[in-house]
């Protein structure tokens, strides 16, 4: 498998004062990889494709037109185990008031 995902940066520090967003590409197979929010907000939007979103012990499918909310302090990946190419955009808070 190769672990190496497309990801294209749309807004982030110093363009942005508590925005980074950006669009990831998975090949079928790739996933992103284990990672906490901590003190931030996620929302992901799946543009085309399916896969499966693990946040915490839980998983979910996802698919296109879909969009997901991730709360402060969880754990979460995104695989796609389907046999076309995954694609969403990303907008994580990153700071918390």
């Amino acid at each position: 498998m190769n672990n190496i995902m497309k990801y294209d940066s749309i807004v982030k520090p110093p363009e942005s004062k508590a925005l980074k967003c950006g669009r990831v590409c998975l090949k079928p197979g790739e996933e992103i990889g284990e990672h906490r929010t901590d003190s931030r907000e996620e929302v992901i939007i799946v543009l085309k494709g399916s896969g499966i979103l693990i946040k915490e012990k839980f998983k979910i499918k996802i698919k296109q037109g879909e969009i997901y909310y991730i709360e402060e302090n969880k754990c979460h990946n995104i695989k796609n185990n389907s046999n076309e190419h995954l694609e969403y955009v990303f907008a994580v808070s990153l700071f918390h008031q």
